[in-house]
């Protein structure tokens, strides 16, 4: 069944439940964005449709990644806050990467930047090499900048966070299948750089299987393969929650392999390059030993990774790493289907200890037409 996105009211046979309007919540978030001082300029080239304010190219929220930086002759393209320098000093001073996974951008991130960088927070969240706004080497060339390899995506971050300038130790947060365990591995390779670790619904568990999307492409029967068939964002992104995505959201996803072949193809030959199997062996007995304060944050309603799988993580692991619960229902995305629930959670998570995580879990919310609400 393929998935179907209406620009109007969105409704999707894989969610259960659409809504007509989410300006509350959209509301909430483009005020934090006030508070950060997004610049409006001649720059500016959008407007939102629900508050009316004036989305600069720079803002966290635009529709494509404001800031870009060259890492070994290949672009990456970044969303980073602009904290009012009072409210900085307020808050510890702790530097925030948020990695997101295979197919996906950094637009997922785009409120819980604007969410961050309200409360004083520098945080940066780039597009991956291949991904979103980033340049999308030419693969199948001879001498391609980039092989789509695991070492390759590693040393590519690596080389990022140095250029771009994010003071270490910092806070990582990560997400999704392939690249967020990468992000992992590279933790693990360098534990100075990093203070606390956020793990959002990832692949941990040995028993975890690709999402369908992504396990294609390991099929036996080589016909069965999409090889290099443009990759379906749309439906890759807006899949696994309960809720149904904003079409203009849906698109954004999308754009990258609309606009380039080499992105569908940079998808295929990383899904070439792994072993799926071994990778999870080896992220899981990585953290066996792993000493840094670490929250797994999943959603409950994500269609391919069960909680439980991260429990299954935690049966052999050091007291440092807990599982926080997220209050409301959300799904495969936490950041994409409610970011000010996961706000909530990520304040925690810079400024508590993990005894603190398991305590705080009392509060509860439901959905509604007229957005977030504490039941």
């Amino acid at each position: 069944m393929k998935l179907q996105i209406s620009p109007a009211l969105s409704v999707c046979p894989l969610r259960k439940t659409s809504f007509v309007s989410d300006a509350p919540r959209v509301v909430r978030i483009r005020e934090a964005v006030r508070v950060v001082k997004a610049v409006v300029d001649e720059e500016t080239d959008q407007v939102d449709p629900i508050t009316g304010i004036t989305i600069s190219k720079t803002s966290v929220i635009a529709a494509v990644a404001g800031s870009s930086v060259d890492v070994d002759g290949c672009k990456w393209a970044y969303r980073r806050t602009e904290p009012d320098e009072e409210q900085a000093k307020a808050v510890a001073n702790m530097p925030i990467l948020l990695l997101h996974g295979l197919g996906s951008s950094s637009y997922c991130y785009r409120n819980t930047l604007a969410l961050l960088g309200g409360e004083g927070y520098d945080a940066v969240a780039p597009d991956w090499v291949g991904h979103g706004d980033s340049d999308k080497p030419a693969v199948e060339a001879s001498g391609s900048l980039f092989d789509c390899s695991e070492e390759a995506y590693k040393s590519a971050l690596g080389r990022f966070i140095q250029t771009v300038g994010i003071k270490q130790p910092f806070a990582l947060v990560v997400h999704g299948f392939i690249l967020g365990q990468y992000a992992l591995l590279y933790a693990l390779e360098h534990p100075d750089q990093i203070e606390r670790l956020m793990v959002l619904n990832t692949p941990l568990s040995r028993k975890s299987k690709l999402r369908p999307e992504l396990a294609a492409y390991k099929s036996p029967l080589p016909f069965l393969r999409p090889g290099n068939k443009p990759f379906n964002a749309i439906n890759y992104n807006a899949s696994g929650s309960p809720y149904a995505m904003a079409y203009s959201d849906a698109k954004v996803y999308n754009r990258p392999y609309e606009e380039s072949p080499v992105a569908s193809q940079i998808i295929s030959k990383t899904m070439e390059k792994v072993d799926f199997p071994a990778l999870l062996k080896r992220v899981d007995d990585g953290f066996m030993s792993w000493k840094k304060p670490t929250a797994l944050c999943f959603g409950s309603s994500d269609t391919f990774l069960e909680v439980g799988s991260s429990f299954d993580f935690l049966e052999n692991k050091r007291t440092n790493m807990k599982a926080m619960s997220i209050a409301a229902k959300v799904g495969h995305m936490p950041q994409e289907d409610y970011a000010e629930v996961l706000h909530e959670q990520l304040m925690l998570f810079l400024n508590g200890s993990p005894e603190d995580w398991t305590r705080a879990q009392s509060r509860s919310y439901k959905m509604t037409k007229k957005g977030l609400i504490e039941q």
